[in-house]
Order: C-alpha cells, then structure tokens, then sequence
C-alpha cells in the first residue's frame, strides 16, 4: 500500500505541473457499507450490508487527474454467529454482536486512467467513460456498541478500545460523463483502520488482524464550474 500511495503523489503533482485545465463538481453518494474483522468472516458477511450516503466535492487539474474530498456516513454491524468455529470444550456460541456508526472525512487523489476532455476539437459534448483508481487518508469515527450475554459484560470495554481511527481509502471505480452537466460514477472502497478495535473487539477474540470497512455504490454529480468548462472547447 505505501508503493501505491507514493505512485499516487507522483501522479499527482506531475499533473500539477503538465496541465493547466480545470474543472470541479460537487454531489451526493448513496450505497452500502460492510466490514471485516472479529464478528466477520473473511472477506465479509453479506448479511451485515448496511445502507451509507454521502457528500462529495472533486477539483480536476486535468481530465486524469483530480483531488476528491468526502463526507461518508454507515453502519457497520457485526454477529458471532457469521463465523464458522468448532465448539470448545462443548460450550454453545457466544452470542456476541456490535454495531456501529461510522462518520468518515477523507481526501483522496485520483487518476482516471481514460480520462479526456470534455469537448471535442469542434467544441461539441462528448459522453465518454473512464474508470479510476484513488487512494489518501482520512478520519473517522466510530465507536462500537458490544452486545454480550450478562457473563461476558465485564470484559467490555476493553482498557484499549477507542473511537477514533485515521484511515487510509483505497477505491475502484468507473466515470460516466453522461450529459454537458451531470455525471455517474460508480465506485468500491476499503479502509484500512491500522487498529483492531473498530468493532470494539480485539484481546477478547483475536488481536493480530486489524479491522477494515467499505464503502460501496454510486455518486451523482454536477459540473458546477461552467466557466472553466467552456474553456475545453478552445
């Protein structure tokens, strides 16, 4: 991942300095949020898919290359029963599960690796689509609601157990430039938390793995800046 995020800021600021047009655009995200970690089998439960929305605001120095920033709301939820385990000692299931509310603020760059203007030579509108890749940091918070039968409360919470996490996204997606003013992307992303206490759980069940969460599903936006993209079709 850190050779990933070092090609990013190259890419980056070698945009900065090769291209000069510019464009942003601003909308709103709508989708699913899930999570991996102690109450979620590897890579997920799909009956843990929880509903997440979001703002978004991106700033393109060039048709490949732009700077997003985000504000992401879900849920993340999690149950002992997703993960297959033998019994120990003959004992029923634990019965342990946890929710939580994730606020995330993040930043990321992006490439779009098919990325072209906007406007062809003669000025005209042209739809194309291009799918991206993006990577940066971010906040979020979180803090994880444990359920657990009467005998197991007083080993939660746990003395390490916190709610706040800087995150490193990492996303997949594809751009529609459906219409001169309106765009679709559709976009995958995990995050890696660098803590096992996402979920709330971590010396109770198995600490070596940290936790991770994603966000999934599409974002609707519009071209605000016209002024800039007139300037395409010189």
């Amino acid at each position: 991942m850190k050779k990933l995020a070092s090609l990013f800021v190259a890419l980056f600021l070698m945009a900065l300095c090769l291209y000069s047009q510019r464009s942003s655009e601003a909308g709103i995200f709508l989708g699913v949020s899930n999570y991996m970690g102690d109450l979620s089998p590897r890579p997920l439960a799909a009956n843990e898919t929880n509903f997440a929305f979001g703002g978004q605001y991106r700033y393109m120095f060039e048709p490949r290359f732009g700077l997003k920033g985000s504000v992401s709301l879900g849920k993340i939820s999690g149950d002992d029963a997703n993960v297959p385990r033998a019994p120990v000692n003959g004992q029923p299931p634990r019965h342990w599960k946890m929710e939580a509310g994730v606020f995330e603020v993040a930043m990321q760059a992006e490439w779009h690796i098919l990325g072209k203007p906007r406007y062809n030579e003669v000025g005209l509108f042209v739809p194309h689509a291009s799918p991206f890749i993006s990577a940066g940091l971010g906040l979020t918070l979180a803090e994880a609601k444990v359920s657990v039968p009467l005998l197991d409360k007083t080993r939660f919470p746990e003395p390490d157990d916190k709610s706040a996490f800087i995150v490193f996204p990492l996303s997949v997606g594809l751009r529609f430039d459906i219409a001169e003013y309106l765009l679709v992307a559709g976009e995958f992303g995990v995050r890696a938390t660098f803590s096992d206490y996402l979920d709330g759980l971590s010396k109770s069940l198995n600490s070596k793995h940290n936790d991770y969460y994603l966000f999934g599903g599409f974002t609707f936006l519009y071209l605000i800046d016209a002024e800039i993209t007139r300037s395409y079709r010189n």
